[in-house]
């Protein structure tokens, strides 16, 4: 599989597990891909890449179907930010959680049980 494709493969699995469980479950699926993608030369390259693309994907539909505007402007003002660094923090830290979840479990899977 191209690597495109298994960032988009990723992408999907990201965004339907924050649908539906929550943003801890971006730890979880990251945690798996570099178990599921043996073959890969970059799992977490590939796992932050799709993080990134579905935290995003995420934020423009909410965007279009939501009051993300008034979100903003109300968060934004208590930190005293503009709008467009609370959506910049939302997809890094979606990168972050996505990218520290695979760099550990990539170590895990290229160590070698004692014997």
């Amino acid at each position: 599989m191209r690597r495109i494709a298994r960032i988009a493969v990723l992408a999907l699995a990201f965004g339907l597990a924050t649908w539906t469980a929550g943003w801890w479950s971006v730890c979880v699926v990251a945690a798996a891909w570099p178990w599921i993608a043996r073959g890969s030369r970059h799992p977490v390259l590939e796992a932050t890449a799709g993080a990134s693309l579905a935290w995003t994907g995420i934020l423009a539909w909410t965007a279009a179907t939501g009051p993300l505007g008034e979100l903003l402007r109300r968060v934004a003002g208590n930190f005293g930010a503009p709008g467009w660094a609370i959506v910049t923090a939302a997809i890094v830290f979606g990168a972050l959680l996505a990218w520290s979840s695979a760099t550990i479990s990539a170590a895990a899977a290229r160590l070698r049980p004692l014997r």
